[in-house]
C-alpha cells in the first residue's frame, strides 16, 4: 500500500472536520496572524466553521489584514453531559423531562412502547468538546499558547492537532506535523498546501493574507534567508489578487510620529557586543513619556528587521522605575529555549523571548543580562 503524503493526510482531516479551532500564540507574529486568517477564509469556502482565538493583543500594524476583526479573545467551551439508554429490548415511545427548581435537578421520563427500562440499560458520559480539529500555525510548542493551552489542556489532549510551522525548534506536537525548515514563512507552507487542495478557492483576501505573511517574515524579501521559492509564491499570490501595495503601505510606509520618536531614541543608544554577536539598546521611562508611545514591541520588530547580521538582539525598556521589560531575539541556529530559560523568560514565536527584571534600575538590568549572556557564551554561541 502506498503511504499517503502529509498533505493528503491533512486534506483528509480537514474534509472530515466541521468545527476547527485555530489558536494563536500569546504574542502572535504577523506570519501566524496572516496564515490563520487565510486558512479560516479557505475553510469557510469548504462550509467549515473555523474559529481563530488569541489571548494576547494583535499589533496595531496588522489591523489592516482582511478578516482580522473576526479573531476572538477566548474559547467558549460548553461541554454537555450524555445519558444513553439501550432501547433494543424496550423501544422508546415518549420522552419528557421536568426541571424541579426546588431540588435543583432534572427528572427525565422515558415511556417504552413495550417492556421496561432497568438500571443496566442506562449509561453516562461527558460529551465531546465542540471542536473536532485544531490547527496550530507558526508555533514551535503548545506552551507558547500560554493561557489558551494552560486553561484548556483537556481540549488539546482530546482533539486531533495539525501542526504547520517553519521553525527548526518545532517540537512536532501534532498528530500531523507539516514542518518545513527550508521555508521562509508558515504562510509559504500554507499556500503550497492550499494550492494542492483547491487553488480555485484562493481569492483576493486569502492571497493578500498569505502574501502579507511572506513579506513580514522575509522583511519584504530583504532577509538573507529569502529563497527563490518565496519569490515565486509571492508572484503567484499577486496574480491571484493579493493587494501588494496595501500590504507595503501598512507594514513599511505607515508609522506614527510617536513611534518614530521612540524608534529614534532606541537607535541613539544602540550598542554592539561583537564577541556575543549581540546588538542591543535601552529605553528609559522618559523615552516613553516624551515620545508619547508605548509601542515597545514595534520598536523591537524594527530592530529585528534592520539588524539582520546579529545573532542576538536585545531591547531593555524601563516601563516604570525599578521595573524593566526585556525582549531578546535569538537567531534560529542558537538554542532559543536554553537562552530563554537562562533569563527566566517566556519564549514566544519567531525565536523571541520576553522577561522582566524587578527592583533594579535599567543600568543594573543591563549589567545583569549582559553578564548572564557572557557566562553562557562558551556553551551556546559559535566562535
Amino acid at each position: 500500500m502506498v503511504e499517503r503524503s502529509i498533505h493528503q493526510q491533512i486534506f483528509d482531516s480537514l474534509n472530515k472536520a466541521t468545527r476547527i479551532l485555530i489558536p494563536l500564540g500569546a504574542s502572535p507574529s504577523g506570519d501566524s496572524i496572516a496564515a490563520a486568517l487565510a486558512l479560516a477564509d479557505f475553510l469557510r469556502k469548504l462550509n467549515k466553521e473555523p474559529l481563530i482565538v488569541c489571548s494576547g493583543e494583535i499589533s496595531e500594524k496588522y489591523r489592516f489584514l482582511p478578516g482580522v476583526g473576526n479573531i476572538q479573545r477566548t474559547i467558549h467551551l460548553s461541554r454537555g453531559f450524555v445519558i444513553s439508554v439501550r432501547t433494543n429490548t424496550a423501544p422508546l415511545d415518549e420522552l419528557t423531562y421536568h426541571l424541579d427548581e426546588q431540588s435543583n435537578q432534572v427528572n427525565i421520563f422515558l415511556m417504552p412502547k413495550s417492556g421496561q427500562y432497568v438500571a443496566d440499560d442506562v449509561s453516562f458520559r461527558a460529551d465531546t468538546f465542540p471542536y473536532d480539529l485544531i490547527v496550530v500555525l507558526d508555533l514551535p510548542s503548545l506552551d507558547q499558547l500560554r493561557s489558551l493551552y494552560d486553561d484548556n489542556t483537556d481540549l488539546f489532549f482530546e482533539t486531533p492537532i495539525i501542526n504547520i510551522d517553519h521553525h527548526p525548534n518545532n517540537e512536532h506536537f501534532g498528530e500531523l506535523n507539516l514542518v518545513d525548515i527550508t521555508a521562509t514563512s508558515t504562510a509559504e507552507i500554507l499556500m503550497e498546501l492550499l494550492e494542492g487542495f483547491e487553488i480555485g478557492l484562493l481569492d483576493g483576501n486569502i492571497a493578500t493574507n498569505l502574501l502579507a505573511g511572506i513579506l513580514i517574515e522575509t522583511n519584504s524579501f530583504q532577509n538573507r534567508r529569502t529563497t527563490p521559492k518565496a519569490f515565486l509564491k509571492a508572484s503567484s499570490l499577486i496574480s491571484l489578487g493579493a493587494n501588494q501595495q496595501e500590504i507595503i503601505k501598512n507594514l513599511y510606509k505607515t508609522k506614527s510620529v510617536n513611534l518614530l520618536k521612540l524608534w529614534g531614541r532606541a537607535l541613539a543608544r544602540l550598542k554592539e557586543v561583537p564577541d556575543l554577536g549581540l546588538a542591543y539598546s535601552l529605553l528609559k521611562t522618559d523615552d516613553l513619556t516624551k515620545s508619547g508611545s508605548q509601542n515597545i514591541n514595534e520598536v523591537m520588530e524594527e530592530l529585528i528587521a534592520s539588524l539582520t547580521d546579529a545573532r542576538l538582539i536585545l531591547l531593555l525598556a524601563e516601563i516604570e522605575p525599578g521595573e524593566t521589560l526585556g525582549y531578546l531575539y535569538i537567531h534560529p541556529n542558537l538554542p532559543a529555549l536554553e537562552i530563554s530559560n537562562l533569563l527566566s523568560g517566556q519564549l514566544l514565536e519567531s525565536n523571541l523571548t520576553t522577561f522582566r527584571l524587578s527592583g533594579k534600575t535599567i543600568l543594573e538590568a543591563e549589567a545583569q543580562v549582559l553578564g548572564d549572556l557572557h557566562r553562557m557564551k562558551e556553551k551556546i554561541l559559535p566562535q
